[in-house]
């Protein structure tokens, strides 16, 4: 009997080990619901905050033109004619180490503004700059003194 049920136990582990996996690859729209500790809040968990990574937003029109990140789509990108100013406020909340970007493919003569977010403070300043084409600006979010710091 004893043999027989080793039998078993290796013909079911085989079994569970031969599975096929259905999904291989991260299609970075993955989010779970986490909550802090028993019975504490909970919100979505997206893949993207997981892996410090963030979306792609285009962003271009004319005029004064102002943009918002946020924790899922802080990578923004001007394409296009130059607009006479770009307001970007950096995302609130932010989490811990979060990365904003911001890149163009034109220049953008003395016509980008960075603000930090609500209860939130920028290392430095960043009114009224320069981005050339094909070129980018980098914050860094630190949570412990809830300041952004340009990293390049």
């Amino acid at each position: 009997m004893k043999k027989v049920l080793i039998l078993l136990a290796v013909l079911f582990s085989t079994a569970l080990g031969a599975q096929p996996i259905t999904q291989q690859s991260i299609t970075g729209n993955e989010c779970w619901s986490a909550g802090q500790g028993p019975g504490g809040p909970s919100n979505f968990l997206c893949i993207n905050q997981v892996r410090n990574g963030t979306a792609l937003a285009i962003i271009s029109g004319s005029g004064a033109v102002t943009t918002a990140a946020t924790q899922a789509n802080s990578t923004l990108y001007w394409a296009g004619t130059a607009p006479t100013t770009w307001a970007i406020t950096l995302p609130s909340p932010a989490f811990d180490g979060e990365i904003v970007e911001v890149a163009t493919n034109t220049t953008l003569t003395t016509l980008v503004t960075v603000t930090p977010g609500t209860g939130q403070t920028l290392d430095g300043t960043f009114n009224s700059q320069t981005i050339s084409a094909n070129t980018s600006v980098e914050f860094q979010y630190n949570a412990s003194g809830s300041k952004w710091y340009r990293l390049r």
